[in-house]
């Protein structure tokens, strides 16, 4: 038992150095991991929206070719993102083409051939 005690006779704890390299740490590691979350977070939202505006030009699309509805152009709202549906036609090739705005403010496209 005596020998236990000898053990602990000196302890006092963590120092301020320890704390202060602990704290360090821990901070460097915050600073490095939030603003990828932020990122990834993002990201996300943007494909999001990418998948959205694919699935919309396509549910648009097969309309025209299958139901035979009528070639609007439209703006749509989805999930708070404006959409605007444009269909263009060259010589004998018609497209339609779905643009948006992302989370970053850019103006997205994607377009597809109707046949």
């Amino acid at each position: 038992m005596e020998r236990v005690v000898s053990i602990f006779k000196n302890y006092r704890g963590f120092s301020l150095a320890e704390t202060m390299t602990a704290f360090s740490i821990w901070l460097l590691i915050m600073t490095i991991f939030i603003p990828h979350l932020v990122l990834l977070t993002q990201e996300r939202a943007n494909n999001r929206q990418s998948l959205a505006a694919i699935k919309l030009l396509h549910e648009k699309v097969q309309g025209v070719s299958f139901q035979n509805t009528e070639k609007i152009n439209e703006t749509i709202m989805k999930d708070n993102v404006a959409y605007h549906l444009t269909w263009k036609e060259d010589m004998s090739d018609q497209t339609a083409c779905l643009e948006w705005e992302n989370h970053y403010k850019k103006t997205k496209s994607v377009c597809l051939l109707v046949s």
